[in-house]
């Protein structure tokens, strides 16, 4: 009986050591695939009279037209962070739309009072048109009015 537990023991230690791809040291080298180009978007927080982190990101979704956007009907949607500031994604190379949304969390007016449109929990959009091309990386950093 513990003869098979070592054994046990030993298969799933070598299952956990076995890298498939061969590729030990790893690579920091982004490959982009011949029919698709780069969106480094980068989601950057405005500066108002308000706490940085009552601010959140709570959504970045891309659309494939104008009427697309307007009605909410989004082929992607970006599983967004008040952690992270750049979201990568690959697309085929052609004109996108996309949807970024900024909250105010704060208590009472302090969200009005400091121009931040909507009161608590009100919500501001940035979005745009842009291009993919093949092969290539775009980059774009939101700007909230």
């Amino acid at each position: 009986m513990k003869l098979y537990r070592i054994i046990g023991i030993l298969v799933l230690a070598f299952l956990a050591a076995c890298d498939p791809d061969g590729d030990i040291l790893g690579s920091d080298e982004v490959i982009i695939p011949a029919d698709q180009g780069t969106l480094e978007f980068r989601f950057i927080l405005p500066e108002y009279d308000i706490p940085k982190d009552k601010i959140h990101r709570i959504s970045l979704s891309f659309a494939f037209s104008v009427d697309s956007l307007y009605r909410g009907q989004f082929f992607r949607k970006v599983n967004v962070s008040d952690f992270q500031e750049v979201y990568t994604q690959y697309f085929p190379g052609d004109e996108y739309y996309y949807d970024a949304v900024i909250t105010c969390s704060c208590a009472g007016d302090t969200c009005l009072n400091g121009n931040f449109p909507g009161g608590r929990f009100g919500m501001k959009h940035a979005f745009n048109k842009f291009n993919i091309e093949n092969q290539k990386s775009t980059v774009i950093e939101t700007h909230f009015q």
